[in-house]
């Protein structure tokens, strides 16, 4: 459980501190929290915690026990950190460069997420919604992962561009 709380203190940080920060768009449950962000100004935090309500539920038949427990152990503890980073001041300068935010925002999301699955966790969202697909319809989880990210990622873009 410390290692998924550290993953996911490690994801959130390149969340907002990257993605928030230079309004990079972003794939599953995290970029809907963002669009959700930049339209009404709704913390990210609460928006991931109500969306994974609903997937948690459809989930829990597929998941089994342990990843269960350890899913709503990861989405709470993203929840907290992106929180909690928030509220806490710093500033990476980066100056204006949009690759190099992007590419800190996937080291930090790639490491912290990695340290999750590695320890039998998940941060819920797509990944649930994946999972049935490849059980229910036989479609790889990777290849969903793609779909529902390209989906959120043209959304987010979108919005961005208003």
């Amino acid at each position: 459980m410390l290692a998924i709380a550290i993953g996911t203190g490690i994801y959130a940080f390149g969340f907002v501190a990257f993605n928030m920060a230079n309004h990079l768009a972003q794939g599953g449950v995290a970029g809907l929290s963002l669009i959700s962000y930049a339209l009404w100004h709704i913390d990210p935090s609460y928006v991931q915690l109500l969306i994974n309500i609903p997937l948690l539920m459809i989930g829990y038949r597929f998941l089994g026990r342990r990843t269960f427990i350890y899913t709503i152990w990861g989405i709470v503890s993203l929840a907290v950190w992106i929180w909690i980073f928030q509220r806490v001041s710093f500033t990476i300068n980066i100056g204006n460069d949009t690759l190099i935010a992007a590419l800190l925002a996937g080291v930090f999301s790639g490491s912290g997420i990695g340290l999750v699955f590695r320890f039998g966790g998940t941060t819920g969202g797509t990944d649930i919604l994946a999972k049935l697909f490849q059980i229910k319809k036989g479609i790889p989880v990777g290849r969903m992962l793609f779909i529902f990210d390209s989906c959120i990622l043209a959304l987010g873009s979108i919005f961005k561009l208003c």
